[in-house]
């Protein structure tokens, strides 16, 4: 669930969460399972996480969807014998861990770009830690939006826009580190991530977004002020069926089934015109709803804004 607070408080947060958070290369021949919740890592017995889970089924080509049904027995004795098949090929794997609780398993191909480092990179920038900025944070990642409120303008009469930045990391696979414009709407509170001519998505596999991450702050700043002409047409292109529109741009940008279902109910939470606005704010409302997790809410932003895209200016 997003919040709203101070970046300084933002920090302290992320801080107190990785406090027991390490990093280890752990020889393959040293991992033996119990079952897919629970394993042997040089000696030590561990949990390991859901994300971890998958992607250990992932790496070792065993389906997750038929792991997660099998029996504890049955999950160790696969897994057993795939972790003796990829000592074959590799002999370490990179591992991250919550004290004694694995968070995710990677090659030594990954580079690890963590929550701290991206937020000192944006103190470096400039950024002052009283400011007002929203957040979400979980296991999986961080989404930090960071509205300029002396660059607003206004979609209609009441109607405020407030243009910013948007940071995404994850520390455990789920997505790369990923800096877009965000506009904020006041009027419902609603965020949406827009592409931009200077998106910036860097996969940990280097360290160049850490290389770079002033020019490109600066580039998607100057980008995320270019978006009036987009929301002023959007609210002047009408759709025919709404509901129809939402389901085909659920399709389009593959969200689940759950997901649409919520889309759907949003769009009618905010009665108004039937425009290619209003179906872009579904999604965006949508994102606000407590059951969804944080990447599930950030993918919603995203797509509002990917839809925002392919508005013809």
């Amino acid at each position: 669930m997003t919040r709203i607070v101070t970046l300084e408080t933002m920090i302290n947060e992320v801080h107190q969460q990785s406090a027991n958070h390490f990093d280890e290369v752990v020889p393959v021949n040293e991992m033996e399972f119990d079952s897919l919740t629970r394993m042997w890592v040089s000696g030590k017995q561990i949990e390991v996480s859901p994300t971890a889970q998958r992607l250990l089924s992932n790496r070792l080509r065993v389906p997750f969807s038929y792991l997660s049904r099998c029996p504890a027995e049955l999950q160790a004795r696969n897994l057993n014998y795939w972790i003796e098949q990829e000592y074959k090929y590799r002999e370490t794997f990179f591992c991250r861990f919550d004290a004694d609780r694995l968070r995710a398993v990677f090659t030594e191909r990954y580079t690890a770009i963590d929550h701290m480092e991206v937020l000192t990179k944006i103190l470096e920038t400039g950024f002052d830690p009283a400011a007002e900025i929203q957040f979400a944070l979980d296991d999986q990642m961080m989404v930090l939006k960071m509205p300029e409120y002396d660059k607003a303008f206004y979609l209609a009469q009441q109607d405020k826009i407030v243009p910013g930045i948007s940071i995404a990391n994850s520390e455990v696979g789920i997505l790369s580190l990923s800096i877009d414009a965000f506009y904020y709407r006041l009027v419902c509170t609603n965020g949406l991530i827009s592409k931009t001519a200077v998106d910036a998505r860097y996969k940990h596999i280097s360290r160049r977004a850490m290389d770079e991450f002033p020019d490109i702050m600066r580039g998607v700043i100057s980008q995320s002020q270019l978006g009036h002409d987009r929301f002023r047409i959007s609210a002047e292109t009408h759709v025919d069926n709404p509901e129809s529109t939402i389901g085909t741009f659920a399709r389009q940008f593959q969200i689940t089934q759950k997901e649409a279902q919520i889309v759907k109910q949003a769009y009618y939470l905010e009665q108004g015109p039937a425009t290619m606005f209003h179906v872009i704010n579904a999604f965006t409302r949508a994102a606000q709803d407590r059951s969804l997790s944080a990447s599930d809410a950030y993918r919603l932003e995203r797509v509002g804004g990917q839809i925002l895209s392919l508005v013809k200016t």
